[in-house]
């Protein structure tokens, strides 16, 4: 049986170069490398894309980390100082891809700013910085603390009896943290499927869909060291699969 294919999701950025400013596409390596090791094929996504010509090239979809969403999407009356990365094309090409990619049932794993913007795809809303919303919140930049990003930082407690909670065959979890944001009200259809102790949402998951998964922390940057975090990308991949079993075409023998 063929590979399934993965979309990935790009951040966007502009770099200072020899023949002056130039946008950049650009991906951390441990998003593909996660994807390969679980037997799929990476493939990255442009923003320029038009998402449904974008969606007929995979057979599941990998939203990644990056920049802060624009408040303005999610109906923020301001932009928090401590907002930054905003990339108006990204929010935009991410948002309708989400929206296509559930249109279609096709599998979503979402790290980070992944969860964020599925939720603010699906209607939600984001808390713009934790330490002013939560009191006595956790430091979630653990690289702050100078805990290197591949090492747990804090525990999470996922619901039972959730997909997540299959996955992961636990209800406990240690896991890194680097972020600022976090939802706030979620998106209509979206379940809660894990807190951290100071109550920030760390995980949640669509029902009515067939896998759309998502968690704040980071598992491409745990799964080798803690190869616990290894089993999301394996079940995205296995998704794919069962994805392209029952889309794709065979082409024709010559």
């Amino acid at each position: 049986m063929e590979k399934p294919t993965i979309g990935i999701t790009p951040d966007v950025t502009v770099a200072d170069t020899h023949v002056g400013p130039t946008e950049r596409l650009q991906l951390n390596l441990d998003y593909a490398s996660a994807v390969s090791a679980a037997g799929g094929i990476p493939v990255v996504l442009p923003p320029n894309l038009e998402p449904a010509d974008a969606l007929a090239l995979v057979d599941g979809l990998l939203l990644t980390g990056g920049g802060d969403i624009d408040p303005a999407l999610y109906g923020a009356p301001a932009v928090h100082p401590e907002t930054y990365g905003i990339a108006p094309a990204r929010d935009a090409f991410e948002i309708r891809l989400v929206q296509h990619a559930i249109a279609r049932d096709l599998p979503i794993l979402a790290i980070c700013r992944g969860i964020q913007l599925l939720n603010v795809a699906l209607g939600g809303t984001l808390i713009q910085h934790i330490p002013d919303a939560i009191s006595n919140s956790l430091n979630h930049r653990q690289h702050e603390l100078g805990i290197p990003v591949n090492e747990p930082a804090h525990p999470v407690t996922l619901i039972p009896d959730t997909l997540l909670a299959r996955i992961l065959g636990t209800t406990s979890l240690m896991v890194n943290s680097y972020h600022h944001q976090a939802l706030d009200r979620p998106a209509p259809g979206l379940v809660i499927t894990a807190y951290a102790p100071d109550g920030v949402i760390e995980a949640a998951e669509l029902p009515s869909a067939t896998f759309v998964v998502a968690v704040q922390w980071h598992p491409e940057r745990l799964y080798r060291q803690h190869p616990l975090h290894y089993a999301l990308f394996a079940a995205l991949v296995d998704a794919a699969r069962h994805f392209r079993t029952r889309h794709r075409t065979p082409l024709p023998q010559r």
